[in-house]
């Protein structure tokens, strides 16, 4: 059996048609639903990039190895998923963002790997191609606008994006790989739909703003940190038709990767691997896009636009168009392919194999997921704008400079914080104290913080109990004697 995981960078789950967007034109998603099965509630273990994706290769949860900022990378002192199905014999090929391997893991972990940098008009890296493009056409509002809303692509830029690249890499290597070839496991890495917000004007203005509702801020019904994000990156002085553009943007954006998803698709077919490929869909976090009225994500921000990501997974001859509402973590994900790929894990980790529900069972409905992200003050390496991290884009003219000088000034707003969701409850602790508590089936949108809400005490107080728990039973790994 071989493998393709298809791996957006900050997409949302309820951004998808199948997942219940009314405007969304996500059709390749979709077809994958149809004949798949679609998590409804899959959570990822932390809110930003290289956390979550760390996760996600080694089935561990941020704080048992510090996977919790943007510097600390898997080294080969780590066991990784990738590195075992590549020492059962798969050819472990990734193309685009890493955010996860440090470059010594690259070499032990895969056996091809391409970032694809370089490929693209503008010479690089997707921040080297969105800034030349902002530098170029200028900014789209006014000369403090940290909204991350670039102005449109021109169409014929399409196909020399990074992103379509690195689709055309992966759907190269599909194409080249024949009958009697080891079995693969491709991972294919894109960064769309992450801010800043441009795309070619196809997509960019394929939605009309004034159809998107934002969830709505509240002076004082939220953390310290969204006043901060809001006042630091002067965002009380823009209107909503702004954000309510950055959230059509981000949606024509998710329609780009549709159409990146569906081409990768489409190479499976003509290849006829179609009935020996396992496919899956998901990502690594979401983004705000104009809700409340911010922009990104934060790594102590736990809300379901910004750590609920898609999960889609077709297995030839499993069942198709299922759909599973019982939560799962993207640290379930690995476990399930290891399964299928009868490849014993070789290390102490925390997921459980998803192919039960994958063959049409419904899942535990009362199993809890977890989150987690932040730094506490003690650890200011683990802050963004440091001089190890990226203090050369500590400028005024950087669209990140507003979240790296709170960081900097307020470090208290980025503290550690976790997240568990059981039913149809979320608790979000934080080492601050602004903790969160809300009743998703009556308030969907996380407006309303119940967390000192007398009729809610017990249930509360049970979750703080299985946190507790929670922490004992993932605490630390012992490696396996050889």
């Amino acid at each position: 059996m071989n493998y393709v995981v298809f791996f957006t960078d900050e997409m949302r789950a309820e951004n998808l048609g199948c997942y219940g967007h009314p405007l969304a034109k996500t059709p390749n998603y979709d077809r994958l639903a149809a004949e798949g099965t679609l998590f409804e509630n899959h959570y990822v273990a932390n809110p930003v990039c290289v956390g979550s994706r760390c996760s996600l290769f080694t089935g561990w949860y941020p704080h048992v190895n510090g996977f919790r900022s943007l510097l600390n990378f898997i080294s080969p002192n780590d066991p990784n998923f990738l590195k075992e199905l590549k020492d059962a014999g798969y050819q472990v090929v990734m193309y685009g963002k890493n955010h996860a391997l440090d470059s010594a893991s690259v070499h032990t972990s895969l056996t091809g790997y391409d970032s694809c940098d370089g490929l693209s008009e503008e010479k690089g890296s997707v921040w080297q191609e969105t800034e030349a493009t902002r530098k170029k056409r200028g900014r789209f509002l006014f000369s403090d606008d940290y909204t991350m809303l670039f102005p449109a692509m021109d169409d014929n830029e399409l196909e020399s994006m990074h992103d379509t690249q690195i689709v055309r890499k992966g759907v190269e290597f599909i194409r080249q790989w024949k009958p009697g070839d080891p079995p693969f496991f491709l991972f294919i890495s894109i960064n769309n739909p992450h801010a800043p917000y441009v795309c070619p004007k196809r997509y960019y203005d394929m939605y009309p703003p004034e159809q998107f509702s934002l969830r709505r801020y509240k002076e004082g019904a939220k953390p310290e940190f969204i006043r901060q994000l809001r006042q630091y990156s002067n965002f009380e002085t823009v209107d909503e038709s702004v954000f309510q553009k950055c959230a059509a943007v981000y949606q024509g954006m998710i329609t780009y990767c549709d159409d990146m998803l569906g081409r990768v698709l489409d190479a499976l077919d003509q290849c006829h691997l179609w009935e020996n490929t396992i496919v899956a869909a998901t990502s690594d976090h979401g983004d705000f896009a104009g809700d409340y009225g911010l922009v990104e994500k934060w790594p102590n921000a736990f809300y379901d636009n910004l750590v609920k990501t898609p999960l889609i997974i077709r297995v030839p001859g499993a069942v198709g168009g299922h759909r599973v509402s019982a939560p799962v973590s993207e640290l379930d994900i690995f476990p399930t392919f290891m399964d299928y790929a009868q490849v014993s894990v070789g290390h102490d980790q925390f997921g459980k194999s998803l192919r039960l529900q994958l063959e049409g069972d419904s899942g535990d409905e009362n199993a809890a997921v977890f989150c987690e992200g932040g730094y506490d003050l003690r650890e200011p390496q683990c802050f963004e704008g440091t001089e190890r991290d990226y203090s050369f884009l500590l400028k005024k003219d950087c669209v990140y400079y507003p979240k790296m000088m709170i960081q900097q000034e307020q470090g208290e707003c980025v503290c550690r914080g976790t997240m568990m969701r059981q039913g149809a409850y979320k608790l979000i602790m934080r080492s601050s104290g602004e903790h969160e508590f809300f009743d998703l089936k009556k308030d969907p949108g996380e407006e309303r913080n119940l967390y000192n809400a007398p009729e809610y005490a017990s249930i509360i107080s049970r979750m703080e109990k299985e946190m507790l728990l929670w922490y004992i039973q993932t605490s630390d790994v012992v490696p396996r004697l050889s």
